[in-house]
């Protein structure tokens, strides 16, 4: 009796071991799988915005954008306005494409603010705005100059909205803008598929910078 026992716990434990074996085994190809498909999302995700950004300003700016996502620029190719770019993460690769629709420099048709001085980061969000809305995003106030932003602080009482202090303001960094009042409910409606971020929506609500 006590050896049928045996004998049966004994038949059992080969099975509990093999079944724990195999579900370490599958967790361990569930995390491959599941870091790989990150690894993807990744790359596309980098790929789009060094498009974008390459396409706004340049080479080197779809490169810094690259790297600011993790990623590494392998190609980059420019057909007129079209701008194509491949990226990797790791071992996934992905392939970007975008079009300019403003000038290098940062002017734009139709008295629609410049670019000019905007970080590589901005102007790839403004670029992917531009291509949702189907046309630019006005600007009445973008990059600044330490002094523009210091004559500014100095007139702040004249100003409806608040105005931070020379050196710490987001568009002496290149990655804010101002929109026009009746233009933010239109932005905030694409705003989260863009990249930007409106910090301050009671107190400075036409103030837009790139999501941190």
């Amino acid at each position: 009796m006590h050896s049928r026992k045996h004998d049966q716990r004994g038949s059992t434990l080969p099975f509990m071991v093999l079944a724990i074996v195999l579900a370490g085994v599958i967790v361990v190809l569930l995390g491959r799988v599941g870091g790989a498909a990150t690894s993807r999302a990744g790359a596309r995700n980098a790929a789009d915005a060094a498009a974008l950004a390459g396409a706004a300003a340049g080479r080197s700016a779809a490169d810094d954008l690259a790297k600011a996502n993790g990623a590494e620029l392998i190609s980059y190719k420019e057909t007129g306005n079209d701008t194509e770019v491949r990226v990797r993460i790791g071992q996934a690769e992905a392939t970007g494409r975008a079009r300019r629709t403003g000038d290098r420099d940062g002017q734009r048709q139709g008295g629609t603010g410049t670019t000019k001085g905007l970080a590589p980061a901005m102007r790839a969000a403004l670029a992917r705005a531009e291509q949702i809305l189907g046309h630019p995003v006005p600007i009445t106030s973008g990059y600044r100059s330490t002094e523009a932003q210091a004559a500014l602080y100095a007139n702040r009482a004249a100003n409806p909205y608040p105005v931070a202090a020379p050196g710490s303001s987001m568009h002496e960094r290149g990655l804010a803008i101002d929109v026009p009042a009746d233009f933010v409910p239109r932005l905030l409606q694409i705003a989260p598929r863009t990249g930007l971020c409106q910090p301050f929506p009671a107190d400075d609500p036409i103030h837009f910078e790139v999501c941190r």
